[in-house]
Parts: structure tokens; sequence; C-alpha cells
């Protein structure tokens, strides 16, 4: 993330724009003490790998593979307004699958504003806002992949120290753990400055299109505290008429959200992280969902007609990650965490909807830019849960198509080591 040495020429370029449009700006002094930076960022992140994933109806067999660990490259400035404000601005895209030319185990690919990107203005005394598509403070903020925030494993350690590899175990909805994290299209999003190691944030994601007929909008809230080297961080996530696709749960597809009017999704999370003087960092994690769902009621001898009932799914899991650096160079990590039972399900027993993962190895920093890594990791799902790998995820069914997906009851499992090159 080193800035580029381009800010006089940029400051003579705004300059020559601006008296272009108004031959008193330069008399005026308007861009005298102006300071405008951009810098590029990003990492490239790849595994050799073994992977396998077995006890469904459709297994995965055992094969050897390339995979991506979320590669990403990131362009950002700033403008210097007046004061200690800021306009800021962002673009980041995907370099995820580099390994298969950018497309994706679903037949998708990325584009260069697939990441977070926005726009906005930022002051030290009065905080931060932003628009665009970025991730929600309930990942940005106090998200499990990063100093309890963001999406930064193997830069800096969160809560899930091994992050942007196949080990890790938390960050989107096919995770054991962070199943609320997200990143929001068509979002607003605030955050506050840090006061005396507190700090709070707000997002909203707008339904525009509204294509199912009911707005389903959402929200997040989040805050967090610092002192020294313990962190502490709450966040609360909720989808407006979002709720299980129930259909596809009686016929054994795992459990799946989308659009179901009068009902809503809601996640809340508890985050604590301590490094101790004798180099041992230890993370710890909750949280808890709330999926809604509505079914028609069958006619009964006193009743001929159907009704709508509506309820909600819930379910919890829980994390814990212990990491110890040796010397300068070599960290060991090690993770594991437990999704529980889903109460109140309309299909199955909720017991079945539970899973396990346990991730293990080390890294090797050779210096800030470059690090080899080992891994281990293994996911043990009950027989209609279906978690899978974070990133590069496996597909028994459907491989290459948008509805690709695990089948309820494989176990994924991988060991390989990767080597993640920063710049």
């Amino acid at each position: 993330m080193t800035p580029l040495n381009n800010h006089y020429p940029r400051k003579l370029l705004a300059a020559a724009m601006l008296a272009a449009l108004s031959g008193s700006a330069l008399a005026d002094g308007i861009l005298e003490n102006r300071h405008v930076e951009t810098r590029i960022y990003g990492f490239l992140n790849g595994e050799i790998e073994s992977v396998k994933a077995v006890g469904g109806a459709t297994p995965y067999a055992s094969r050897g593979r390339i995979s991506d660990g979320n590669s990403r490259i990131g362009f950002a400035g700033s403008i210097g307004l007046r004061g200690d404000v800021s306009g800021i601005w962002q673009i980041e895209g995907s370099l995820n699958n580099f390994d298969e030319g950018g497309v994706n185990g679903q037949g998708k690919s990325a584009t260069i504003e697939s990441r977070n990107t926005f726009v906005g203005i930022d002051s030290k005394r009065f905080g931060r806002f932003i628009v665009g598509n970025n991730d929600s403070v309930y990942r940005s903020l106090v998200g499990s992949g990063g100093a309890l925030g963001g999406n930064l494993g193997l830069s800096v350690q969160g809560v899930d120290v091994w992050n942007n590899t196949s080990a890790q175990l938390s960050g989107n909805a096919d995770s054991l753990f962070g199943r609320g994290e997200a990143r929001y299209k068509n979002s607003a999003h605030y955050l506050s400055s840090e006061w005396r190691g507190f700090q709070a944030g707000a997002s909203y994601g707008f339904d525009e299109q509204r294509s199912t007929g009911d707005d389903r909008a959402r929200y997040s809230l989040a805050a967090k505290y610092s002192i020294g080297a313990f962190s502490i961080g709450a966040g609360y996530d909720r989808q407006q008429n979002t709720g299980v696709d129930v259909e596809n749960l009686s016929k054994g597809f795992g459990m799946r959200n989308t659009s179901v009017s009068g009902v809503n999704t809601s996640f809340y999370k508890l985050l604590a992280t301590y490094k101790f003087p004798t180099r041992t960092s230890v993370g710890l994690g909750f949280e808890s969902g709330s999926y809604g769902y509505a079914v028609q009621s069958l006619p009964t001898p006193g009743n001929i007609y159907t009704s709508l009932v509506t309820g909600s799914m819930k379910q919890r899991s829980v994390m814990a990650s212990l990491s110890q650096e040796v010397g300068y160079d070599v960290t060991v990590m090690l993770a594991a965490g437990k999704l529980g039972k889903l109460d109140n399900t309309t299909f199955a027993k909720p017991d079945d909807f539970g899973a396990t993962q346990v991730s293990l190895g080390a890294t090797y920093k050779i210096d800030e830019q470059f690090m080899p890594y080992v891994y281990f990791t293994r996911i043990n799902n009950k027989a209609q849960q279906n978690v899978n790998l974070g990133q590069s995820p496996l597909h028994s069914n459907n491989s290459g198509k948008d509805d690709a997906f695990l089948a309820p009851g494989n176990s994924p499992r991988a060991f390989g080591f990767g080597f993640i090159a920063r710049f």
C-alpha cells in the first residue's frame, strides 16, 4: 500500500484544470494548500492444495488444484478540502480466481468495481461518510477477518486467523461463522471517528429495483472498543422481506435465503481479541442468526381453508482462535468453530443442520511483502448442512452454473500451501 510519487504532478494538473474553468481560482489561493494523494495497493494469494468432500448424496472426489485466496487490486485517494476535511475515493477490483482466468465455480467473473468501491467525505473530528458498493459495518468495523474489521486475514490477525484462505471459518453465508457479514450494493455508510478507543458505525443498503415487489433493504449497526492489546466489538444486521427458501429446504438442497414477504432475517454477534506479552493472540466470537420463513398451512377437518403461517428459525455459532509467534518470522495458528442446531426448522431435525470446523497451520514471514504458508482444514457437516470452504468453495452439483452448490452432508477437506505477495 505504498503511495505513488505523483502528488506534485497531480496538484499541477488540478490547478491547471481549475484555472481553465475560473481565471481567478489561482489568484484567490484556493489550491495553495490543497493536498492530493493517490495510492495503489493489493495482493495476489495463490494456493496449491488437495481437496475433497464426502458424506453427502453426491461426493466430491479427492483432487489437486490451484486456488485463489481472495486476491485484489485497489486504487484509492484523498483530496484535501478545508481544515481536517477531505474528499475520499476508492476503486477496488477482485483478482479472484486468477488461476481460472477470473471465472469462479459458478461461471461468474468479477469487474474492476466488484469489491469496495466508493466516494465520500472524511473528517478526523466527525468521521467518514461514503456511498457506493462497500462492506457493511457488521463486516468492516467488527468483521472476523482482521483486527475486528475488514477482510485483512494473513495481513492483520483477527478472530479468524485464516481469513483469505481455503482454511477460513467465516465471512459469508456458506461459512460456519460470520454468516451475516456482507458487502452492500447501492449503499451508504457512516463510521465515527475514534474517541478514547470507542468507534461506531451504520450501513444501509437500498433496494432500488424491488424486483420481487418487496423492499429488501438491508442495514447494520456496529461498535467496538479497544484498549491496549484488548479489543471487543458487537454488531447487528437485518435484511427485510428475506427468509428461508422452505421449498428447496424440503427437497434436501440445504438452507438458502430468498425473498419472502413479511418476514426478516437478522444477525447479531460479539467478538473479542487479546494479544499477550508472550506474543500469543487469542480470539473469541459468538453469532446468532434468526431466519424468517413462511409456509402454507394444510386444510384440516375443522378448517378447509389454507393460510400463510410465518415464523423464524434460529441458529447460533461460536469460534475461537489461537496464534503464537515464534521468533520474527514464524507464526503457528489454530482456529475452531461450531455451528449449532437449527431451531424451529420446517424440515428434518434441528441437529441435522449442525457443523464443526478445525483449521491448523503456520506462516513464514520473509518480509512485509511476501509470505508462504501451510494449512489443513476439516469441516464436518451433518446430514442437512453444507458449510463450505471460505475461499474457492467446492461445488458437487451444477458446477459452472449460477445454482452450483455443495450437497448437504458433504464434508470438505483441504490441505495445501500458498504464497501471498502484497503490493
